[in-house]
C-alpha cells in the first residue's frame, strides 16, 4: 500500500513540476507562479518532471534501482524551488517526505548492510565439483516407495543433479496471533555439496523496512533482523540457532531441491500410511521430520519437533515446527508447492507466523 502511495507521491510531485516548464515556454499561464521561470530553468523543471515520473514507474515495478531516477530529481526540483522559492517553496515538503526512502535505500548499499552481507557471501561461495550426473531410477531404489513417487511426480528423474538451488519467494510474516502481518519478499540460495543456506529478506510495518539475514556456512548457523537498515534487533547464534537451521536445511531440501534428495544424508523409516521419517545429519547436527504425501504423490506436509522458536535471539522455545503445503505447479521442468505456510504448533495455540508463495526456482546456478 505505501508503495503504491509513494508511486501517486512522485507522479503528482513531477505533474506540478510541467506547470513550472509550461510557463517558461509560454505553454501555458500558470497564473499561481507570479516570478518569471527563463527558459534554461524551464528545461530544468521539465527534467525533474521526467526524472519524479521515470522513478514512479521503477518504484511500481518493484526495481531496487528505483532510486536512480529520484535522487536527482529531487536535487534537481529543490534547485528549481529554490530559483521560485515565493511561489514554489511548498514542493520542499514532498521531496523531504520522499529524500527519506531514498536514504534507506542509499544505506542498503554501503557493505556492512545485511543485502550487502548477503551479496557478498552468494559471490564468495565456491562452486561445487559437479559431475554430469543424471538422476535416474537407480538412484530412487534405495527410497522408501513414497519418496519414489514424490520425486517421480516432481520429474527429477532424468534431469541433472542438483548441486544448488536459488529460490524467491513473496508473502506476508507476524511475530505472534495477533500482530500485524508484514509484507515481505526473500532470495535464498542453498547449496549441497557441502550443505549450506544463504537467505535474505525484505519486509515491511507501516512504511518501516525490516531486513533479515540467514546464514548457515560450515557448522555455525546465525541469524540477523535490523530495522532501517540501521538498528539490530535480533542476533541469533549458538547452539539452539545451529540445530535449528539444521531443520530449515531439510526442509528447504525437501521442497525445494527434490533433485539433490536421492544423494543427501539422509535416511528414512515407513511411518502412517502416507508419511515417511526423514532423519539428517550436519555439522554435528541430527534432526528428523515427518513427511506427509497425498495421493497424488506431492509433498503436503513437514512436521518437525527438533526447531527453536526465538523472537529475540537470546532466548529459544522447542516447539512443534510444521510448513503445510499447497497448489502445486510447474516451476520449469520440476513440479513444485506454490505456497507453504510457517506454523509453531504451542501448547497455547497454534502461531502461523509465514506464509510464503514461491516466485522462482533456479538449479545449479552457483558458479555458472
Amino acid at each position: 500500500m505505501l508503495r503504491w502511495l509513494f508511486v501517486v507521491l512522485l507522479l503528482l510531485h513531477g505533474g506540478i513540476h510541467l506547470i513550472g516548464f509550461a510557463k517558461a515556454f509560454g505553454l501555458a499561464a500558470a497564473s499561481r507562479l507570479i516570478l518569471p521561470i527563463g527558459r534554461p530553468a524551464g528545461v530544468a523543471w521539465l527534467l525533474a518532471a521526467l526524472a519524479f515520473v521515470a522513478g514512479a514507474l521503477l518504484v511500481a515495478q518493484g526495481s531496487r534501482l528505483w532510486w536512480v531516477a529520484v535522487a536527482p530529481a529531487i536535487l534537481l526540483s529543490q534547485t528549481v524551488i529554490a530559483l521560485s522559492w515565493i511561489d514554489a517553496r511548498w514542493g520542499t515538503i514532498p521531496n523531504l517526505i520522499a529524500l527519506l526512502p531514498v536514504a534507506l535505500a542509499l544505506l542498503d548499499l554501503r557493505s556492512t548492510s545485511l543485502r550487502s552481507m548477503y551479496q557478498e557471501r552468494v559471490t564468495q561461495a565456491p562452486p561445487p565439483e559437479r559431475t554430469s550426473q543424471i538422476v535416474t531410477e537407480a538412484d530412487l531404489a534405495p527410497l522408501p516407495p513414497l519418496v519414489q513417487a514424490y520425486l517421480r511426480r516432481t520429474g527429477v528423474v532424468g534431469e541433472p543433479r542438483v548441486y544448488d538451488v536459488r529460490a524467491r519467494f513473496h508473502g506476508r510474516i507476524r511475530g505472534k496471533p495477533d500482530g500485524a502481518w508484514m509484507p515481505f519478499r526473500s532470495e535464498q540460495i542453498n547449496t549441497y555439496a557441502p550443505p549450506s543456506r544463504l537467505f535474505f529478506m525484505e519486509a515491511s510495518l507501516l512504511g518501516v523496512p525490516f531486513d533479515a539475514l540467514h546464514l548457515y556456512v560450515g557448522p555455525s548457523a546465525t541469524m540477523q533482523v535490523r530495522v532501517a537498515s540501521l538498528v539490530d534487533v535480533v542476533d541469533a547464534r549458538g547452539p539452539e540457532m545451529n540445530r535449528s537451521e539444521t531443520v530449515t536445511l531439510l526442509n528447504d531440501l525437501c521442497i525445494l531441491a527434490p533433485g539433490a534428495l536421492p544423494f543427501a544424508q539422509v535416511t528414512w523409516e515407513a511411518a502412517a500410511p502416507r508419511s515417511v521419517r526423514a532423519t539428517f545429519s550436519h555439522a554435528g547436527n541430527t534432526v528428523s521430520a515427518l513427511l506427509t504425501f497425498d495421493a497424488a504423490g506431492d509433498l503436503v506436509g513437514f512436521l518437525s519437533e527438533d526447531r527453536a522458536q526465538s523472537a529475540d535471539g537470546k532466548t529459544f522455545r522447542v516447539l512443534p515446527w510444521s510448513t503445510p503445503l499447497r497448489d502445486h505447479r510447474s516451476f520449469g521442468r520440476v513440479r513444485l508447492a506454490a505456497h507453504g505456510d510457517a506454523i509453531w504448533l504451542a501448547p497455547e495455540g497454534d502461531l502461523v507466523y509465514g506464509e510464503f508463495d514461491l516466485d522462482a526456482v533456479e538449479y545449479n546456478v552457483n558458479g555458472r
